[in-house]
């Protein structure tokens, strides 16, 4: 099966699943993750999307997690989806681009490091390519399972 092929019914999956929850589709499309083969950009708009994205993303992350299952069976390929709804996440890595930017200035400025709330992987990640582009400063995740999170220190 091709991209094009798969990536359609990714999209049939997700709109579906969406609509037996109860959530109509407005607007659909999927679109292949830049440099990662196994990744697929899930992308929908949909009436009161509160309770799809629920509380910091919980939600969307748990749907993502059963997208990704049903998407492994029914097209027999091992590929992550990553579903954006209203565009969420395209606001949320925006949201968390500017915080470490602006943590990483008062970091430089003082010297003390700064430790981020708990986050999911997704959250860390846009974290820390975010702060891999200010040279002076190093970020590490610390903690184990729900207490992980992203720590800003000056470069040693």
């Amino acid at each position: 099966m091709d991209n094009k092929e798969r990536n359609e019914k990714i999209l049939k999956i997700a709109c579906d699943l969406l609509e037996k929850m109860n959530f109509e589709v407005e607007k659909a499309f999927v679109e292949d993750v830049e440099g990662e083969e196994d990744q697929v950009w899930v992308g929908v708009t949909v009436k009161n999307p509160g309770g799809l994205i629920g509380f910091r993303g919980r939600n969307l992350a748990s749907i993502q997690i059963l997208m990704s299952m049903i998407v492994k069976t029914q097209v027999d390929e091992k590929i992550r989806v990553l579903l954006d709804v209203n565009n969420y996440r395209g606001e949320q890595k925006v949201r968390l681009e500017n915080m470490v930017k602006s943590l990483a200035e008062k970091v430089i400025q003082t010297g003390i490091p700064v430790s981020l709330t708990n986050m999911s992987s997704y959250e860390r990640r846009i974290c820390h390519m975010a702060a891999s582009n200010i040279e002076e400063i190093v970020s590490e995740s610390e903690g184990e399972g729900e207490e992980r999170h992203v720590v800003i220190k000056l470069k040693a």
